[in-house]
Formats: C-alpha cells, structure tokens, sequence
C-alpha cells in the first residue's frame, strides 16, 4: 500500500502535492491513483515507439500537467525535459528517455 513516507523514499514531493489537496491525504491519494492510471502515459509509450513526435509531445505535455499538479517530482522532472526536446523537435532517443518514467510510475502504480 502507498503511504506518504513511501512516495517521499520516491523522491514525491509529498508537502507540495498536499498542499494543492488542501491537506487532505485521502484526496490526495485519489488524485494520485487518477493521475497515475492516466491513459496518457501509454498513449505516450506508443508515440514514441511509433515515433510521432507531434503526438509525443502533446501526451507528454499533458501529462507534465497532471504529475506536477501532484508533485510526483521523479516522473515530473524527466518528463517536463522530455517535453520541451519534443516542443523543440530534438533529435534523441526518447523511447529510452521515456523507460525510466514509465518504471517509476510502474512501481508507484503496483503500489496503490
């Protein structure tokens, strides 16, 4: 089960998103199995592997929205770098860059 002290090990900036919840933990832990199961996230994955760019980076801006709203720090900050290569059309190897994202909100996931 998901507790505040396991997302903080995670690195979740936990006082942050409780903030925005207005302190209130079980709200919070509904936005965040929202948040987390968004479909975004595999919309994303077969953007990249599909290497539609355009459709990347909407999926990914969109979710930059929605996981710092919960300020889920680990995926948020990886994902706002990966936003703004796309925004910019860099070249890169984003399938790899999305992996480690993808785990950590995997794991987080597994844990609700």
């Amino acid at each position: 089960m998901l507790t505040i002290e396991k997302l903080q090990g995670y690195g979740v900036n936990t006082k942050e998103g409780l903030a925005r919840c207005m302190g209130m933990e079980k709200f919070y832990f509904r936005m965040l199995g929202m948040g987390l199961k968004n479909d975004s996230f595999e919309k994303l994955g077969k953007a990249l592997q599909e290497n539609n760019l355009e459709e990347a980076f909407e999926q990914a801006h969109a979710l930059k929205g929605v996981v710092g709203n919960l300020a889920l720090t680990p995926i948020y900050d990886p994902l706002a770098e990966m936003t703004e290569m796309l925004r910019a059309k860099k070249d890169a190897d984003y399938v790899a860059m999305y992996a480690p994202i993808k785990e950590i909100r995997d794991k987080l996931v597994a844990e609700l």
